[in-house]
């Protein structure tokens, strides 16, 4: 019901707010245009020509994402174990270790990446706020 308000509240039709839900789950626009009971000419028009529609689809697709993301934190830990036991298996194909070797550097590789950011980024901001302070 909280989905349903939140499109209505965008001015969005029942029938929009069905079709967002199908291109949201189905693979195609047509068959989301089919399980949602929208013409396929009707639904590219929406797409092509209703911002608001745009605006409530890339919201959906945005939460629908946020959800995915959040799924893949939560096992992070268990891919990472999984990935070292491959690694440390005696028994396991060696491409199996290289890949998963791969995967653990490149992991790691990137987490220093962002660390990194995240400092430059940070010292950068400071630095504008202090630049502020003396304005």
């Amino acid at each position: 019901m909280a989905v349903r308000s939140k499109f209505l509240e965008d001015g969005l039709t029942p029938q929009q707010e069905q079709a967002i839900i199908g291109l949201i789950n189905e693979t195609s626009v047509a068959a989301a245009a089919r399980a949602s009971g929208v013409g396929q000419r009707t639904l590219h028009q929406w797409i092509n020509d209703d911002k608001r529609f745009m605006v409530a689809y890339r919201a959906a697709r945005r939460q629908a994402f946020d959800q995915a993301i959040a799924l893949t934190q939560r096992y992070a830990s268990l891919a990472v174990t999984t990935l070292a036991k491959v690694m440390a298996d005696a028994s396991a194909a060696n491409a199996a270790k290289v890949s998963a070797a791969t995967a653990m550097l490149k992991f790691g590789r990137e987490s220093i990446e962002l660390d990194d950011l995240a400092a430059r980024i940070e010292t950068l901001e400071s630095e504008r706020d202090d630049e502020g302070d003396r304005s």
